[in-house]
């Protein structure tokens, strides 16, 4: 004879039964052939975007610095990030930033689009981080000419995209959260390498060296044997 302590009803078994297995399929579902649940990294998406749009030609402030800027200035790859301190996607986005930007030659923009992230507590979030990169606040002109190339997401501080712009003009747009290592691979695709004057490698310093060796050539005819003996002995 069973008490009322020991008593299950039948239906509550079999939920929990049934609960348990429908977990253990989860568990094991695509572990068999050695396939990862990961979701897969997102990949760079080219936009068609105006060169004298509105928010790269804006003249926007670095409150960390009270330095003016503008996107388009830049002589090397950009990131264009809006977000809120407030956002957890936006902070864990800025971990990857800040993993990334000690080891590439990029320029990082985060502009807010949040009214209460004034430029206090934007130099806070800042300092508090350690990021040493740009933090801006994005005007109603700067965020209506963002909706108009990416959509409405970029005024969704956890969906906005991760907005990658090259120095030959190339445009693209990420899904986040993008992971540095990623961020760093997509950089060398889309934009190519870039030198420390930040130029493209594959034209700035291909026609630095034609320069270079057609000046070359014309010392060693004008300079004669002496300037070939001086040379070879050097």
């Amino acid at each position: 004879m069973t008490t009322g302590r020991d008593t299950i009803p039948r239906r509550n078994v079999l939920r929990v039964v049934g609960a348990g297995s429908i977990a253990a399929l989860a568990g094991c579902s695509g572990t068999d052939d050695g396939e990862s649940t990961e979701e897969p990294a997102p990949e760079p998406e080219a936009v068609d975007v105006s060169e004298d749009a509105t928010w790269r030609t804006a003249s926007l402030t670095d409150v960390t610095s009270d330095e003016e800027f503008r996107v388009e200035d830049a002589e090397r790859p950009v990131i264009v990030h809006t977000f809120s301190t407030g956002c957890a996607v936006c902070r864990s986005q800025d971990r990857e930033f800040g993993a990334l930007y000690p080891n590439a030659d990029v320029e990082i923009v985060d502009l807010t689009i949040y009214s209460n992230d004034d430029p206090e507590t934007l130099r806070s979030y800042a300092n508090e981080e350690g990021y040493e990169w740009r933090f801006g606040t994005a005007t109603d002109e700067v965020t209506s000419d963002l909706i108009s190339d990416f959509g409405r997401e970029v005024t969704s501080s956890a969906n906005s995209p991760v907005i990658v712009v090259c120095p030959n003009d190339g445009v693209y747009r990420l899904e986040k959260k993008v992971d540095a290592e990623h961020l760093e691979s997509i950089l060398a695709d889309v934009c190519g390498p870039v030198d420390s004057s930040g130029s493209d490698e594959t034209t700035g310093s291909g026609d630095s060296g034609n320069s270079s060796d057609a000046g070359n050539s014309s010392d060693s005819d004008d300079a004669g044997d002496a300037t070939d003996s001086d040379d070879s002995s050097a």
